[in-house]
């Protein structure tokens, strides 16, 4: 069995040293720097998700109290027009009385006029039956002005006997 040679082995060691001394000053330093950077770069990426998750939070936020908003505006818009309809309704059914008075009162005055002129033209014919009634009787025949006094007299009572 071969002994081990000392040359070998401190000849050995300088070399792993001096590998290590180079790693550690060319490799270790970049690969620890490009670890560190990768770990930088990935809880960078985690904040900007989480501000991207919180902004999205954020936005559906105000979505939703916007649709709120919108669906609140629209009950609105249906309540005034449902409103303004039944104010409608209620104008045309209030027109449509006021017209109905109105050709009723209109009807009313039109029968009251011809009631009138009735009553006029039957006095009229009256008091020309009075006046050949009485012409017959009395035989003799007054002034037209005497005929119409005693014949307005005679209506004049019968409206009071009444």
């Amino acid at each position: 069995m071969d002994l081990i040679n000392v040359n070998q082995l401190i000849t050995q060691i300088l070399g792993f040293l001096v590998v290590l001394w180079i790693l550690g000053a060319f490799a270790w330093k970049p690969l620890l720097k490009v670890l560190d950077d990768r770990r930088q770069k990935i809880a960078d990426d985690f904040a900007a998700a989480e501000r991207a998750r919180s902004e999205m939070e954020k936005l559906k936020g105000e979505f939703e109290a916007r649709m709120r908003e919108i669906e609140s505006a629209a009950r609105a818009r249906i309540a005034d027009a449902a409103r303004e309809g039944e104010k409608l309704s209620s104008q045309i059914v209030d027109e449509g009385r006021a017209k109905a008075k109105e050709q009723l009162d209109k009807a009313l005055a039109d029968i009251q006029r011809e009631k009138e002129k009735a009553l006029a033209e039957m006095r009229a014919q009256v008091v020309q039956s009075v006046i050949t009634a009485t012409e017959r009787v009395i035989k003799e025949r007054l002034d037209d002005a005497g005929h119409k006094k005693l014949i307005e007299k005679f209506l004049d009572e019968v409206e009071a006997a009444r």
